[in-house]
């Protein structure tokens, strides 16, 4: 049986957050590769925006056309990137024991799962919240008028937020972080204390919907 994580039993001001997105080359996690790793940290309920990870990773062949219009990248910037063992193993050093934290986590964590396996030999299955879920679990409301597939740029726009430079990386994962502050204000509002009690509270709402046929984010 797997060692219980710390984080669980910890408030939410007590344990740090990490917060990642990840750039790709396409929309199948199974086979395109991850061009830009973005994170940045949530600590004591606050973001030190002085601590940010922010890398393009080393990648050769051709360079799609959604890649070179959707994230701005180019064949040189990915040519100057860092290697990808280099860049991945930075993003867990940065991370550390903190609690994992993404936007639409599913996509996210398939690609950096298959990265870690290939490029460093690791196994990694962290439970990662999911803010696609958290966001419509604590705010119905506004869920209702969004709808079931709203987006980052969606949910941002409902509490002011506003990404500077959006689809690049470590930008969207300090949306999503801003997104993480409203998210865990509210969850403080509705009783949940802990890190493990947020996490078990959208595991159940999350099978719930599926149980009614509901939508699953």
């Amino acid at each position: 049986m797997r060692k219980r994580e710390v984080w669980r039993d910890r408030a939410f001001r007590d344990h740090p957050a990490v917060v990642f997105d990840l750039e790709a080359s396409g929309l199948d996690p199974r086979r395109d590769r991850i061009l830009s790793i973005g994170a940045v940290r949530i600590e004591g309920l606050a973001i030190p925006l002085g601590r940010q990870y922010d890398r393009t990773l080393r990648a050769p062949g051709p360079l799609g056309l959604v890649s070179r219009l959707f994230h701005g990248l180019t064949r040189a910037d990915l040519e100057r990137g860092a290697p990808p063992p280099d860049a991945l193993a930075g993003l867990l050093d940065f991370a550390g024991d903190a609690v994992w934290l993404a936007f639409h986590a599913g996509f996210d964590c398939a690609l950096l799962s298959r990265a870690l396996k290939a490029h460093l030999g690791r196994r990694w299955d962290l439970e990662v919240l999911d803010l696609a879920v958290l966001a419509p679990m604590l705010f119905p409301d506004q869920a209702a008028r969004l709808g079931p597939h709203a987006g980052l740029d969606a949910w941002g726009a409902v509490f002011g937020l506003v990404a500077e430079a959006r689809h690049t990386a470590v930008s969207d994962a300090l949306l999503t972080a801003e997104l993480a502050l409203v998210v865990l204000s509210r969850a403080q509002g509705r009783g949940l204390r802990t890190w493990g009690e947020l996490a078990a509270a959208a595991r159940a709402w999350r099978a719930g919907r599926m149980g009614t046929g509901g939508p699953v984010f």
